[in-house]
Protein backbone atom coordinates (compact mmCIF):
# COMPACT_ATOMS: atom_id res chain seq x y z
CA UNK A 1 0.00 0.00 0.00
CA UNK A 2 1.34 3.45 -0.93
CA UNK A 3 1.50 5.39 2.36
CA UNK A 4 2.94 8.43 0.59
CA UNK A 5 -0.34 9.08 -1.25
CA UNK A 6 -2.02 12.10 0.45
CA UNK A 7 -5.55 10.96 -0.39
CA UNK A 8 -4.94 7.48 1.00
CA UNK A 9 -3.38 8.93 4.15
CA UNK A 10 -6.41 11.19 4.64
CA UNK A 11 -8.87 8.32 4.21
CA UNK A 12 -6.97 6.04 6.59
CA UNK A 13 -6.61 8.82 9.16
CA UNK A 14 -10.34 9.55 9.07
CA UNK A 15 -11.14 5.88 9.53
CA UNK A 16 -8.57 5.61 12.34
CA UNK A 17 -9.98 8.57 14.28
CA UNK A 18 -13.57 7.39 13.79
CA UNK A 19 -12.62 3.95 15.11
CA UNK A 20 -13.71 2.07 12.00
CA UNK A 21 -10.15 1.02 11.15
CA UNK A 22 -9.77 -2.29 12.97
CA UNK A 23 -7.66 -5.40 13.30
CA UNK A 24 -4.29 -5.73 11.61
CA UNK A 25 -4.93 -2.64 9.47
CA UNK A 26 -5.29 -0.49 12.60
CA UNK A 27 -2.21 -2.04 14.23
CA UNK A 28 -0.16 -1.35 11.09
CA UNK A 29 -1.42 2.23 10.88
CA UNK A 30 -0.68 2.73 14.59
CA UNK A 31 2.95 1.75 14.03
CA UNK A 32 3.28 4.05 11.02
CA UNK A 33 1.61 7.02 12.69
CA UNK A 34 4.53 8.11 14.85
CA UNK A 35 7.18 7.47 12.22
CA UNK A 36 5.46 9.39 9.41
CA UNK A 37 4.92 13.15 9.99
CA UNK A 38 2.36 13.33 7.19
CA UNK A 39 0.20 10.65 8.81
CA UNK A 40 0.52 12.25 12.23
CA UNK A 41 -0.53 15.63 10.83
CA UNK A 42 -3.55 14.15 9.07
CA UNK A 43 -4.65 12.30 12.22
CA UNK A 44 -4.36 15.58 14.13
CA UNK A 45 -6.52 17.28 11.49
CA UNK A 46 -9.30 14.70 11.84
CA UNK A 47 -9.11 14.82 15.62
CA UNK A 48 -9.50 18.59 15.45
CA UNK A 49 -12.51 18.19 13.17
CA UNK A 50 -14.22 15.86 15.62
CA UNK A 51 -13.28 17.99 18.62
CA UNK A 52 -14.82 21.03 16.94
CA UNK A 53 -18.06 19.12 16.38
CA UNK A 54 -18.14 18.01 20.01
CA UNK A 55 -18.47 21.65 21.11
CA UNK A 56 -22.04 21.59 19.82
CA UNK A 57 -23.01 18.45 21.72
CA UNK A 58 -24.90 18.92 24.98
CA UNK A 59 -22.69 17.72 27.85
CA UNK A 60 -23.92 14.83 29.98
CA UNK A 61 -22.97 14.06 33.58
CA UNK A 62 -21.42 10.59 33.72
CA UNK A 63 -22.41 8.12 36.42
CA UNK A 64 -20.28 8.17 39.54
CA UNK A 65 -19.07 4.63 38.87
CA UNK A 66 -17.39 5.86 35.67
CA UNK A 67 -14.92 7.96 37.68
CA UNK A 68 -14.47 5.09 40.16
CA UNK A 69 -13.53 2.76 37.32
CA UNK A 70 -11.13 5.31 35.81
CA UNK A 71 -9.53 5.85 39.23
CA UNK A 72 -8.95 2.11 39.62
CA UNK A 73 -7.42 1.73 36.16
CA UNK A 74 -4.91 4.57 36.52
CA UNK A 75 -4.12 3.78 40.15
CA UNK A 76 -5.54 6.68 42.12
CA UNK A 77 -5.77 6.04 45.87
CA UNK A 78 -7.69 8.09 48.41
CA UNK A 79 -6.34 9.01 51.83
CA UNK A 80 -8.64 10.64 54.39
CA UNK A 81 -7.04 12.75 57.09
CA UNK A 82 -8.34 11.99 60.59
CA UNK A 83 -9.72 14.88 62.58
CA UNK A 84 -7.24 16.34 65.09
CA UNK A 85 -8.47 17.41 68.55
CA UNK A 86 -7.64 21.08 67.99
CA UNK A 87 -9.46 21.28 64.62
CA UNK A 88 -13.22 21.74 64.57
CA UNK A 89 -13.84 21.16 60.86
CA UNK A 90 -13.14 18.03 58.83
CA UNK A 91 -10.29 18.19 56.36
CA UNK A 92 -11.12 17.11 52.84
CA UNK A 93 -10.05 13.81 51.36
CA UNK A 94 -7.00 14.12 49.16
CA UNK A 95 -6.25 11.97 46.12
CA UNK A 96 -2.54 11.20 45.73
CA UNK A 97 -0.45 9.11 43.39
CA UNK A 98 2.60 7.01 44.16
CA UNK A 99 4.70 8.10 41.20
CA UNK A 100 7.41 5.48 41.69
CA UNK A 101 5.12 2.45 41.97
CA UNK A 102 2.08 3.47 39.98
CA UNK A 103 2.10 2.29 36.36
CA UNK A 104 -1.05 4.36 35.76
CA UNK A 105 0.97 7.53 36.30
CA UNK A 106 3.38 6.45 33.57
CA UNK A 107 0.40 5.93 31.25
CA UNK A 108 -0.99 9.34 32.16
CA UNK A 109 2.37 10.97 31.55
CA UNK A 110 2.63 9.31 28.15
CA UNK A 111 -0.85 10.49 27.25
CA UNK A 112 0.03 14.07 28.19
CA UNK A 113 3.14 13.90 26.02
CA UNK A 114 1.12 12.63 23.07
CA UNK A 115 -1.48 15.35 23.59
CA UNK A 116 1.25 18.00 23.62
CA UNK A 117 2.66 16.60 20.39
CA UNK A 118 -0.74 16.74 18.70
CA UNK A 119 -1.19 20.33 19.87
CA UNK A 120 2.21 21.29 18.50
CA UNK A 121 1.33 19.82 15.12
CA UNK A 122 -1.99 21.66 15.05
CA UNK A 123 -0.25 24.94 15.79
CA UNK A 124 2.39 24.31 13.12
CA UNK A 125 -0.06 23.60 10.29
CA UNK A 126 -0.53 26.57 7.99
CA UNK A 127 -4.25 26.76 7.21
CA UNK A 128 -4.26 29.05 4.18
CA UNK A 129 -7.13 27.48 2.28
CA UNK A 130 -10.54 29.08 2.00
CA UNK A 131 -13.03 28.56 4.80
CA UNK A 132 -14.83 25.28 4.25
CA UNK A 133 -18.37 24.34 5.16
CA UNK A 134 -18.71 22.61 8.55
CA UNK A 135 -18.73 18.85 8.25
CA UNK A 136 -21.95 17.25 9.53
CA UNK A 137 -21.11 13.60 8.92
CA UNK A 138 -18.37 11.51 7.38
CA UNK A 139 -17.94 8.07 5.86
CA UNK A 140 -15.20 5.88 4.47
CA UNK A 141 -15.81 3.12 1.94
CA UNK A 142 -13.25 0.33 1.91
CA UNK A 143 -12.86 -2.87 -0.07
CA UNK A 144 -13.18 -6.33 1.57
CA UNK A 145 -9.49 -6.14 2.57
CA UNK A 146 -10.23 -2.94 4.55
CA UNK A 147 -8.28 -0.79 2.09
CA UNK A 148 -9.95 2.66 1.87
CA UNK A 149 -11.30 3.59 -1.55
CA UNK A 150 -13.30 6.79 -0.92
CA UNK A 151 -13.85 9.16 1.98
CA UNK A 152 -16.85 11.47 2.19
CA UNK A 153 -17.36 14.76 4.05
CA UNK A 154 -21.04 15.75 4.17
CA UNK A 155 -21.59 19.48 4.71
CA UNK A 156 -24.79 21.56 4.67
CA UNK A 157 -24.31 22.36 0.98
CA UNK A 158 -22.30 19.62 -0.70
CA UNK A 159 -20.66 16.20 -0.39
CA UNK A 160 -16.86 16.28 -0.54
CA UNK A 161 -15.34 13.13 -2.05
CA UNK A 162 -11.71 12.01 -1.89
CA UNK A 163 -10.69 9.11 -4.13
CA UNK A 164 -7.68 7.00 -3.20
CA UNK A 165 -5.30 5.40 -5.65
CA UNK A 166 -6.73 2.00 -4.66
CA UNK A 167 -10.01 2.58 -6.56
CA UNK A 168 -10.16 0.16 -9.54
CA UNK A 169 -10.23 2.12 -12.78
CA UNK A 170 -13.02 1.23 -15.22
CA UNK A 171 -12.85 2.31 -18.87
CA UNK A 172 -16.28 1.06 -19.87
CA UNK A 173 -18.29 1.76 -16.71
CA UNK A 174 -19.00 4.50 -14.21
CA UNK A 175 -19.28 4.55 -10.44
CA UNK A 176 -22.48 6.04 -9.04
CA UNK A 177 -23.20 7.18 -5.47
CA UNK A 178 -26.51 6.44 -3.71
CA UNK A 179 -28.15 6.97 -0.36
CA UNK A 180 -30.18 4.11 1.10
CA UNK A 181 -33.25 5.27 3.09
CA UNK A 182 -33.78 3.56 6.44
CA UNK A 183 -37.48 3.28 5.56
CA UNK A 184 -36.70 0.55 3.06
CA UNK A 185 -37.63 2.68 0.06
CA UNK A 186 -35.58 2.57 -3.15
CA UNK A 187 -32.04 4.01 -3.11
CA UNK A 188 -31.73 7.63 -4.21
CA UNK A 189 -29.01 8.66 -6.64
CA UNK A 190 -26.54 11.35 -5.62
CA UNK A 191 -24.62 11.36 -8.89
CA UNK A 192 -21.78 9.91 -10.92
CA UNK A 193 -18.37 9.64 -9.29
CA UNK A 194 -14.97 10.47 -10.69
CA UNK A 195 -12.44 7.65 -10.69
CA UNK A 196 -9.63 9.75 -9.25
CA UNK A 197 -8.97 13.01 -7.42
CA UNK A 198 -10.99 15.07 -4.95
CA UNK A 199 -14.24 16.78 -5.90
CA UNK A 200 -17.67 17.87 -4.69
CA UNK A 201 -21.12 16.50 -5.44
CA UNK A 202 -24.33 18.48 -5.07
CA UNK A 203 -26.20 17.53 -1.93
CA UNK A 204 -29.92 16.97 -2.63
CA UNK A 205 -32.44 18.45 -0.18
CA UNK A 206 -33.80 14.98 0.59
CA UNK A 207 -30.45 14.11 2.19
CA UNK A 208 -31.42 16.07 5.33
CA UNK A 209 -35.07 15.13 5.24
CA UNK A 210 -34.87 11.36 5.67
CA UNK A 211 -33.10 8.87 7.88
CA UNK A 212 -30.25 7.32 5.93
CA UNK A 213 -29.29 3.70 6.57
CA UNK A 214 -26.18 3.75 4.37
CA UNK A 215 -24.46 5.24 1.35
CA UNK A 216 -23.56 2.92 -1.50
CA UNK A 217 -21.46 2.84 -4.65
CA UNK A 218 -22.68 0.95 -7.69
CA UNK A 219 -21.16 -0.09 -11.00
CA UNK A 220 -23.12 1.39 -13.90
CA UNK A 221 -22.94 1.64 -17.69
CA UNK A 222 -21.24 4.79 -18.94
CA UNK A 223 -23.45 7.73 -18.17
CA UNK A 224 -25.08 6.20 -15.10
CA UNK A 225 -27.98 3.96 -14.18
CA UNK A 226 -30.33 3.45 -17.14
CA UNK A 227 -33.44 2.96 -14.99
CA UNK A 228 -32.93 5.04 -11.85
CA UNK A 229 -31.92 2.05 -9.71
CA UNK A 230 -28.45 0.64 -8.89
CA UNK A 231 -27.36 -1.90 -11.49
CA UNK A 232 -24.69 -3.62 -9.38
CA UNK A 233 -23.99 -2.45 -5.83
CA UNK A 234 -20.28 -2.85 -5.08
CA UNK A 235 -19.79 -1.18 -1.70
CA UNK A 236 -21.88 0.28 1.13
CA UNK A 237 -21.18 1.85 4.50
CA UNK A 238 -22.91 3.80 7.25
CA UNK A 239 -22.53 7.51 7.88
CA UNK A 240 -20.85 8.68 11.07
CA UNK A 241 -22.81 11.67 12.38
CA UNK A 242 -20.66 14.36 14.03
Amino acid sequence: MNYTNPTLISALSAEYVLGTLRGKARDRFERLKFSNPNILSEVAYWEAQLNQMSLHVKPMQPHAKVWDEISKRIGFTVTTYTEQPQVSAEKPAIKHIDVQQNSGWKWLSGFATAASLVLAILLSINYTSEVEQPVQSVAVISNPDEVPLWSFDITPEYIGVKTTSEVPQMANNDYQLWIVPASGEAPISIGLMQQNGSYKLDKPAVFDQIEIAAIAVSKEPLGGSPNGSPTEVLYATKLAIL
